[in-house]
Formats: C-alpha cells, sequence, structure tokens
C-alpha cells in the first residue's frame, strides 16, 4: 500500500504519524510511503533518519489569526499549496491520504478529496485545530484520540486514541521509574517553564541523587541555561536543545515536567511517567488544558496554569514528590491506566480498509 502522510508544524503531529507508518511496516503492509511537509518544518528533521520515508517538500505558514490583514495572502498561498499537492499527489498516486492536522496537512488532503484519493485524517488533542475542523467534511474516516473530541462527520468520526511509537509504548511495561528529572516544553520549547526549573534549582540541588534533564528547543540558549543550572548547585544536569530519542528520556525519568501537548500527554501516558502539566495558555481553543485535565482527573498527573506556576514554590512540590516514591508509584500507575497503547494499530488499520489494501 502507497501512503502519503501529510504532518508538520510540531512534533506533536509528526510523532504519531510515524508511529502509525511503523505499524503499518511492521505488518508489511506499507510498499511506500510519501511525507509531505515544509522543508524547513520539524517534520524534516524527524523524518531524516528513516530511509523508508520519501520526503516531499511542500513549504507552508499557518493562518496568522492575531493579524487579520495578512489573512488574504495567507489564503493566496494556501491556494497554491493546494496546486503543488495535486501535482505531487498525481506523481506519487497514494492508495490513501493520512492528514494528521497542522497547516502543512491541508493542501495535500484538499489535494486527495480533488483526485478522489481516499482520506484519513487524525486529530490528537482533545479539541480540534482549525485546519482539521475544515478538512474533516472531505475526510472518508475521521478519527479522534478522545471519545469527546467534536468534528464533522458523524457516523464516521471514531476514537483510536493518540498513536505513539512503540519504543514508548514498551517502556509502560516496566513499573521502575528512573533517576531524572525531565522538563521539556514540547518541540518548540518553553521559557515559561525553564524560569521555573531555574527559580526551583537552589532546593532542588540539595535532593541527594538528584539529576535534571532540560530540552530547551528554541526557547533558550541551552549552554545559558545549563551554566545557571550548575551555578544554582545542580551538579547532575544535562541540557539538549533537541531530543532525538525521547524514548530514553522517559526511561530515565523519575518525574516529568512538561507542556500538555497532545502527544506529550499520550506519551506519558504509554510509558506510565508521573508528571506536571503546564497547559501553555496560548493554545488555540485551550486545548492543551483539555488534554492535561484528561490525564490529571485519573490522577496521573497535576496540572498547573503558566498563573499557578509563577505563585508556586515549584522547588517545595517536586521536593516532596521526589521524596515520595510510593506517590511517585501511583501516578506512573494512574497514567498508564489512561494510556491507548494500541492506536497505532488501530489507526493503521483504519488506513488498511480504506486504502484498500491488505
Amino acid at each position: 500500500m502507497r501512503v502519503m502522510v501529510a504532518a508538520g508544524g510540531s512534533g506533536g503531529h509528526v510523532y504519531p504519524a510515524l508511529a502509525v507508518m511503523e505499524e503499518l511496516r511492521r505488518r508489511g503492509a506499507l510498499t511506500q510511503v510519501a511525507w509531505v511537509g515544509d522543508p524547513k518544518g520539524i517534520e524534516a528533521k524527524i523524518v531524516e533518519p528513516h530511509p523508508w520515508v520519501t520526503f516531499l517538500p511542500l513549504p507552508g505558514q499557518g493562518l496568522p489569526r492575531s493579524e487579520p490583514w495578512r489573512w488574504p495572502g495567507a489564503l493566496v498561498r494556501a491556494l497554491r499549496s493546494v496546486m503543488k499537492a495535486v501535482r505531487l499527489a498525481r506523481a506519487f498516486r497514494p492508495h490513501v491520504v493520512l492528514g494528521m492536522g497542522g497547516y502543512p496537512a491541508f493542501g495535500p488532503v484538499l489535494a486527495a478529496s480533488i483526485l478522489r484519493i481516499p482520506v484519513v485524517i487524525h486529530e490528537q488533542n482533545a479539541r480540534p485545530g482549525l485546519v482539521n475542523r475544515v478538512l474533516s467534511r472531505f475526510a472518508n474516516e475521521v478519527l479522534v484520540s478522545f471519545a469527546e473530541t467534536q468534528l464533522a462527520g458523524g457516523r464516521r468520526v471514531r476514537t483510536t486514541g493518540n498513536p505513539v511509537r512503540e519504543e514508548i509504548v514498551s517502556l509502560g511495561q516496566s513499573r521502575e521509574l528512573g533517576r531524572e528529572l525531565l522538563v521539556v516544553g514540547g518541540s518548540q520549547g518553553s521559557r515559561t517553564l525553564i524560569d521555573a526549573a531555574l527559580r526551583a534549582a537552589p532546593k532542588l540541588s540539595r535532593l541527594p541523587g538528584f539529576r535534571m534533564r532540560v530540552v530547551v528547543g528554541r526557547s533558550s540558549p541551552a549552554s545559558e541555561v545549563r551554566r545557571r543550572l550548575q551555578d544554582a548547585g545542580l551538579a547532575e544536569v544535562e541540557v539538549v536543545d533537541y531530543e532525538p530519542d525521547m524514548a530514553r528520556a522517559l526511561r530515565s525519568a523519575r518525574l516529568v515536567l512538561a507542556r500538555a501537548g497532545a502527544t506529550t500527554v499520550a506519551e506519558l501516558a504509554a510509558a506510565g511517567r508521573p508528571a506536571i502539566l503546564v497547559p501553555w495558555s496560548g493554545a488555540a481553543a485551550g486545548h492543551q488544558e483539555c488534554n492535561a485535565r484528561a490525564l490529571a482527573w485519573r490522577r496521573g498527573g497535576v496540572v498547573l496554569s503558566d498563573e499557578e506556576l509563577a505563585r508556586t514554590d515549584l522547588g517545595d512540590l517536586l521536593g516532596r514528590l521526589w521524596e515520595d516514591p510510593g506517590q511517585l508509584e501511583a501516578m506512573g500507575e494512574a497514567a498508564r491506566a489512561a494510556a491507548c497503547p494500541d492506536a497505532a494499530r488501530r489507526v493503521a488499520d483504519v488506513l488498511v480498509r480504506v486504502g484498500g489494501r491488505s
């Protein structure tokens, strides 16, 4: 089966699609995969190490929602994207197109609809993004991670969970936690979380055997954050711009401080890692808040708003959790109970059926 993937803009769109392609490949159902995305986007970086994926560049740009005077130009670019996507789809001749939301999915999914190629879209967040709200009207199948997610499609909407890569799902088979605090603000990073970790560092440095791994993304210079954490007394600290092996990072984690992107939450649940989640207040329609609450109501994580984080003595909160292995283990078990470890298989089943190949 030839599959065209339209996913990019953030790791939260890319990694679930990659998990599904790896599942199809494991079962021998994938003959070719073409990945359409922005050559300057994170999708190009993530896909590059996978030689079995053909990357098809399609430059794009999201809608500047707060700048309506730029919308006409954005519409022109979107139409050009659709026209180029039509040419790419005609050349590749996919049996099915998988759209994962975000602006890189817009052109390829509409192109597939124009060419009458079957389309499956997947929404990772509890509250759907603008692109998927539009594209759901053109899809043969609409898949969602959360049962409460509302999208156009009526009876065609199916709940599959959010696909997670096998190497992370396998972490959930062990109840043993690691030795590090993992701080990660999504693929773009979070200055808010970095600043909070820096404020907490003096108290954390007094915890016996404490270690920290920080993924800064684009939010801060890694060398500067490393220096400031070490100056605060943290000798065992690793700070990186980007973490290519999140399975390794989660395996080493005892506790996680993170934003609440849908894929981050799904990976924490699958790995059974306790977390303090700080939803990004700028997320469209408050979708990160919904993602976080879906995990927290099972007691798999603690949720703090940006405002609460600013008022909270994070060093004290982290310290109390760090020194209470019983609570950490209970939170990990609760997170694991909220996971959908077979989500990649469910999405792959739909692609095989819609694509007409076994």
